[in-house]
């Protein structure tokens, strides 16, 4: 059985289980197949209404396809420019959410929630905001027929990848080491890694090569229940959701409560991170089309 295949399946297994009766994100190959995943889940009339308005998109940071323009925030912040006082780009902050492993804050982590100035655009919001609060505010504009269509655009385009951002485990949970940032792992290969960068990419990687195939697989193994179980909530939610994972399958299994040494990966620890990235990239996808159909296409 391949890796895919085994992640497939606990997928599989896992959301049947946990049915009740009653600060990088995915690097690039993740944020496609979350996008990739959405095209494929979206109404008809959504999916026209997403093509539409990336259509007129003349930024050249990107090509102007779905999942081309699903990793715009990251390169954005990452062409120089547009910098806070820190040095930092101004939208870094936006990217994640830092609950603390030990003793969680939502609140505190979402810089107390502060509403947007009156009439500021999202896209123009101050640099202390998180992930949750940027979702909520460019699902609003981009439902909105008084946002300028400049503004609408770019919701649409930090909505391609903040979603996806969201279901990263570890920009929602942080052990005081920037999430996983400064956490040395071996046994991924001949070099190390940071933590944070082995659940980004190469744990998406382990999945395959091409973001088409690895997306299309994982739609084939996503159930109408799956869909209506993972359709609900709000990004609040999933940030609880993708902060308890890190708890329990992120940091919970590493070998070591050590954090100042290097940590080796072994076999287990591979096979259980790559089934976890396959079920947080396709939650993410399903759930990014929910907000897309509800913002552009409600009568449906």
């Amino acid at each position: 059985m391949t890796t895919l295949q085994r992640g497939l399946s606990l997928l599989l297994a896992t959301a049947v289980l946990t049915i009740s009766p009653g600060a990088l994100a995915w690097g690039v190959e993740g944020h496609e197949i979350v996008a990739l995943i959405a095209q494929q889940e979206i109404t008809p009339a959504a999916r026209k209404a997403v093509n539409a308005l990336l259509a007129t998109d003349t930024d050249d940071l990107t090509a102007h396809d779905i999942a081309s323009e699903s990793v715009w925030a990251d390169t954005w912040r990452d062409s120089g420019g547009d910098l806070d006082a820190r040095g930092y780009h101004r939208t870094a902050q936006w990217h994640f959410i830092n609950l603390e492993l030990r003793h969680p804050n939502f609140s505190y982590a979402c810089w107390h929630q502060q509403p947007l100035p009156a009439s500021e655009p999202a896209s123009q919001g101050p640099w202390h905001d998180c992930v949750v609060d940027k979702i909520d505010q460019f699902e609003a504009e981009l439902a909105s027929q008084r946002t300028t269509a400049h503004e609408r655009l770019l919701a649409l385009k930090f909505l391609l990848h903040l979603v996806g951002d969201l279901h990263q485990p570890l920009h929602a949970a942080d052990d005081h080491d920037r999430g996983g940032n400064n956490e040395k792992v071996s046994g991924l290969g001949n070099h190390l890694q940071r933590l944070h960068h082995a659940w980004d990419s190469t744990f998406v990687r382990d999945l395959g090569r091409d973001p088409q195939t690895v997306a299309a697989q994982l739609v084939s193994h996503i159930t109408p229940q799956m869909k209506r179980e993972w359709a609900l909530g709000t990004p609040k939610d999933w940030a609880w959701e993708s902060y308890r994972i890190a708890q329990s399958g992120v940091y919970g299994k590493l070998p070591s409560s050590n954090h100042h040494r290097v940590e080796h990966l072994d076999r287990a620890y591979i096979d259980n991170a790559d089934n976890i990235v396959a079920q947080q990239l396709s939650k993410a996808g399903v759930r990014l089309a929910w907000l897309l159909d509800r913002a552009l296409a409600p009568q449906h």
